[in-house]
């Protein structure tokens, strides 16, 4: 008896962590995170089922986590833990002589001094609860990482493919959104961005981010299948007719952020389409084909096509007036000018928090302590509108470590790919790729804060674990050709 309960828990364990369960994980938990974590308010009612979503995906991933296949692929998970080692520093109490010896804690003290209040043992963040749940945040894209970890080869290729989709999705639900109320049900948030096309996000700037980045990782995927391979011409053309479609998609955002950052996007995704692994051997195996030179191959019909067929969607949405992008993008408003003046006050909150920084999430409250008259409204400043800035402020001398590590990182794995460049076949192609997302969204985060949105650091760290794969994808290909 022993034993047949034995093998039937046996077989129940490798169903649910087997490939394809691991897989459908994965799928449903991105999926979650879109449709619940649009918005970087720590506010939003759909974090009380996300979070606690986040940690039970995270503990089924290590319940499922096979060593040897996670071995090398970690660092990515490794910058998202010391960020989160880095938090709980921030929030372990310090005796009453050290906290005050710390920068920025000057004005408490005296605050403390001139009421006659003993000053108590406090944590380094000056928002205790705003750290507390920046910590909670990390959850999420741990998880989404920890789950894309888990999957084999074969499906990290259709890990992509439901990125996609889940892009596709926030498209269509935003151009249902133009067509009915600017209040209406398909607007997911209280605060957003009433009446633009915000899709799943409450903030348009988000929605254009991930639609660029969209653009490049559907550039990157048509192009990326042997032309043997089942369906290789139809997911070709699909997926640049969903470029097509997305340009006046972030047109029709509204948002200045996306259609500056739609035009790398567009650069990227032709050079992919034009050297990707489909094209070419299209190229290479055309039936019938001549000594004799062509006017022009497959390859530049494509090009030249498709940038025709963007410069024609783009120029009819800014003639039938939905261009508001175009519009904003060389109007002057007050939201502008506030940016520009924000800067030499971010500047100084970075010296003098520097080098332990005021505690992750603590800069709405902090701000306050500096705000100028002058730049008094009705309306408050809940994020800096320049993540580099806010993240230095927040984090200090270690957060700035942790990016700089992540970085050089970066650029090491990057100087061994160009070395390796003729051996890495068109594997190279899906290391531009990710890299070009991460650039994306490290280039949005100069004027907004698209990181602090969970579905998108989600998206940013399943992105970082790809690029990851590739690049040692590509070392071990050199390996195998070095004499």
């Amino acid at each position: 008896m022993s034993r047949n309960v034995t093998k039937k828990f046996d077989r129940l364990r490798d169903r649910f962590s087997g490939s394809n369960a691991r897989f459908y994980a994965f799928s449903v938990f991105l999926t979650i995170v879109f449709f619940t974590g649009g918005s970087s308010r720590d506010d939003v009612q759909s974090l009380v089922f996300l979070r606690p979503l986040a940690v039970l995906f995270g503990a089924y991933a290590l319940t499922c986590m096979d060593r040897e296949a996670w071995n090398g692929r970690t660092f990515p998970l490794y910058i998202a833990l010391a960020l989160a080692l880095l938090m709980v520093f921030q929030l372990i109490p310090l005796p009453p002589n050290v906290w005050t010896a710390l920068p920025g804690r000057q004005i408490f003290a005296d605050i403390a001094d001139l009421a006659g209040i003993d000053q108590p043992w406090r944590p380094l963040t000056l928002s205790p609860s705003r750290t507390l749940n920046s910590l909670f945040s990390l959850t999420i894209p741990i998880s989404a990482m920890m789950l894309y970890l888990n999957l084999d080869k074969r499906r990290r290729k259709q890990a992509v493919a439901v990125i996609i989709t889940l892009a596709g999705i926030s498209a269509l639900w935003a151009a249902f959104q133009l067509t009915g109320s600017p209040r209406g049900p398909l607007y997911l948030y209280n605060v957003t961005n009433g009446g633009a096309a915000v899709g799943l996000f409450a903030n348009r700037n988000h929605q254009a981010v991930l639609l660029a980045a969209t653009i490049i990782i559907l550039g990157w995927y048509a192009a990326s299948h042997p032309i043997n391979t089942k369906m290789a011409s139809l997911k070709f053309y699909a997926s640049i007719a969903a470029i097509l479609v997305l340009v006046p998609l972030i047109i029709i955002t509204g948002s200045r952020a996306g259609l500056i950052l739609m035009a790398p996007a567009l650069i990227t995704t032709m050079v992919l389409i034009y050297f990707g692994r489909y094209t070419i051997e299209s190229q290479r195996f055309t039936p019938g084909k001549r000594a004799e030179k062509r006017r022009f191959t497959s390859r530049q019909t494509i090009l030249f096509s498709s940038i025709a067929l963007v410069l024609l969607i783009a120029g009819l949405s800014v003639y039938f007036s939905r261009s508001l992008a175009f519009d904003r993008l060389f109007e002057s408003n007050d939201v502008e000018e506030l940016r520009t003046q924000l800067v030499p006050i971010l500047i100084k909150m970075i010296s003098d928090y520097s080098p332990w920084g005021s505690g992750f999430g603590s800069f709405e409250h902090v701000y306050r302590i500096y705000e100028p008259q002058e730049l008094l409204n009705p309306s408050y400043l809940n994020q800096a509108h320049n993540d580099w800035l806010q993240f230095s402020i927040e984090g200090g001398l270690p957060a700035i470590a942790i990016a700089a590590g992540a970085g050089i990182w970066g650029l090491s794995k990057f100087m061994g790919l160009a070395k390796a460049w003729r051996n890495s076949r068109y594997t190279k192609y899906a290391v531009i790729m990710a890299a070009m997302v991460i650039l994306l969204f490290l280039a949005g985060s100069i004027g907004d804060y698209p990181l602090r949105v969970p579905s998108l650091i989600a998206l940013f760290a399943v992105i970082a674990c790809i690029l990851s794969d590739n690049v040692n994808d590509v070392q071990r290909n050199v390996v195998k050709v070095a004499p």
